[in-house]
């Protein structure tokens, strides 16, 4: 793995020298945008770095919350906490809200129905639709029952189809559950913008709310409200690029 990856990334580190020595002024630059080697969108995994900020040009994310047995207060509470985690990118949330009755607790056929709500794209003016649910959600992949979110595609916010995710509240224990709310959501939202499980590292710790390990780790029990640093470079890359 080490040996496939390290070309990789050393064309990424000369793509964003490249960047900053030849593009525009820091202050409007570009993200940096990495061909697919992987199949991208084809496979919804994106294992390899798309777009890459070079600058922390702030961004403003839409994001429309379909709330499925929770109140408009308890996911308003969700939003405060997912905010940390964003803030610190420059990227703003801005969330709208849509009473939803989802049905069934399979993860991949609540975005669908999430999808079919809109006809199967995001709405106009949003740039990522997020399910929050009561359920207490299953998957037909090896994770079964021990999921507790969902994002359709990694990088899923570059196309109307596949910028939708979907995600527990009241089953992360630390340190609250509406606290466990946010981070679930920040979690999968993060996944839509790029945000992967092996970019996260022990920067956690560096955290408001310490914790084992930065936000997009595998286990969220164990994760902080922070991105780590190269978690950051994607999630802001892509929303610099693909939020509307």
């Amino acid at each position: 793995m080490r040996r496939r990856l390290l070309p990789l990334f050393l064309a990424l580190g000369l793509a964003l020298a490249g960047a900053v020595l030849t593009g525009p002024a820091p202050s409007r630059a570009d993200p940096v945008v990495v061909p697919d080697i992987d199949g991208g969108l084809a496979t919804c995994t994106q294992l390899t770095p798309h777009a890459v900020a070079v600058t922390g040009e702030p961004v403003r994310l839409d994001v429309r919350i379909l709330l499925d047995g929770v109140t408009r207060d308890h996911a308003e509470q969700g939003v405060v906490s997912m905010r940390k985690a964003y803030r610190p990118l420059g990227i703003g949330v801005a969330a709208t809200y849509d009473v939803v009755d989802l049905s069934g607790v399979d993860a991949q056929r609540l975005i669908e129905q999430a999808k079919d709500r809109y006809g199967g794209r995001r709405p106009a003016g949003v740039d990522v639709v997020y399910a929050m649910t009561v359920k207490d959600i299953t998957s037909t992949g090896p994770t079964g029952g021990q999921l507790i979110g969902q994002a359709d595609c990694i990088g899923g916010v570059r196309t109307a189809r596949t910028a939708f995710a979907v995600g527990e509240i009241g089953r992360v224990t630390i340190p609250t559950t509406t606290e466990g709310t946010g981070k679930v959501m920040a979690h999968e939202v993060g996944h839509l913008l790029g945000g992967h499980h092996h970019y996260a590292s022990a920067e956690g710790l560096l955290a408001s709310d310490p914790a084992t390990m930065s936000l997009m780790g595998p286990a969220i029990d164990l994760d902080a409200l922070r991105f780590s640093s190269l978690n950051q470079l994607m999630v802001r890359g892509h929303a610099q690029r693909y939020a509307d």
